[in-house]
């Protein structure tokens, strides 16, 4: 185990942003989820740094990272990345996306292709979030369309209003199962509130709107897709997203070992061995 620094690099718009990274080998670039931090994958720093040059960056508003009054777009957190990738000259690099940071992974690729990585590993994010009448019932619950387009709008006016807070309290909190300890949930909840609630509410609208289905059958990188089968997805989404992706492979989680949404904390030890196996996978013979 390898003692985590911190970094920080400036992007082209004048933001910089911090990052977590610990060990030496090929590159793991984590990428948390909507309004998460680096410093929630710590255990992944710990555990994974033997193998990889593990890093975690805090996205932009997020964590230690500067927080400005503009860029809270997927498109803008997908070119921090790039940048990101570039400014540490990462070759060869695995991106992690969990939940929302897999809609930035989706944007990068659409903008800027796959070279320059080896490897995806996507966890427990839906495809598109907001139904269309025309889905069928299988449909929705295949690409996690869950909430209306009105939902999603109120959802964000209120996250982004005074009661922000509290409700991403709540919000975070339905996401776990009853084992995860309240202070480990109050951990969560301190370190999502890092992120100003008003640019959150914007971010949530960008994520909330995308549709990468057309995306999925073009990724032609080894890709692995984790689940939790106690996930507020369902268990039909990471399977149906794998199935799409040329070389995707999938791994669920059980509920009763801590399969939630936030599996990587809820269950490090599985979490981290599923990840260890596909990066050997990758790198075997190199």
């Amino acid at each position: 185990m390898a003692r985590s620094e911190s970094g920080t690099f400036t992007t082209s718009d004048g933001v910089n942003l911090h990052y977590l990274t610990a060990g030496a080998g090929p590159p793991l670039v984590i990428l948390p989820g909507w309004s998460q931090s680096a410093a929630l994958f710590q255990r992944q720093l710990d555990d994974l740094s033997d193998r990889c040059r593990c890093l975690v960056l805090d996205q932009r508003g997020h964590g230690e990272s500067s927080k400005p009054d503009y860029g809270y777009r997927v498109s803008r957190l997908a070119m921090d990345l790039r940048e990101l990738l570039q400014a540490l000259d990462l070759q060869d690099a695995i991106l992690l996306g969990h939940s929302a940071g897999c809609a930035v992974i989706w944007n990068y690729l659409d903008l800027f292709g796959e070279a320059g990585l080896s490897g995806l590993i996507l966890c427990d994010q839906m495809i598109a979030r907001i139904r269309r009448p025309e889905w069928s019932e299988t449909e929705c619950r295949q690409y996690g369309a869950e909430a209306g387009g009105d939902e999603v709008l109120a959802q964000a006016e209120l996250i982004g209003s005074k009661e922000g807070p509290a409700k991403t309290g709540e919000f975070l909190a339905s996401m776990f199962t009853e084992s995860f300890s309240e202070a480990d949930l109050l951990q969560v909840i301190q370190e999502s509130l890092k992120f100003p609630r008003p640019y959150a509410a914007e971010l949530l609208l960008s994520v909330s709107a995308a549709d990468y289905r057309d995306l999925l059958p073009r990724i032609l990188l080894p890709t692995l897709c984790i689940g939790g089968a106690a996930s507020h997805l369902g268990p039909e989404v990471m399977p149906w997203i794998a199935e799409q992706i040329p070389r995707g492979q999938v791994e669920m989680i059980a509920a009763d070992a801590g399969g939630s949404h936030f599996m990587y904390l809820e269950n490090p030890e599985t979490f981290n061995s599923v990840v260890r196996d596909f990066v050997n996978q990758l790198t075997e013979g190199k």
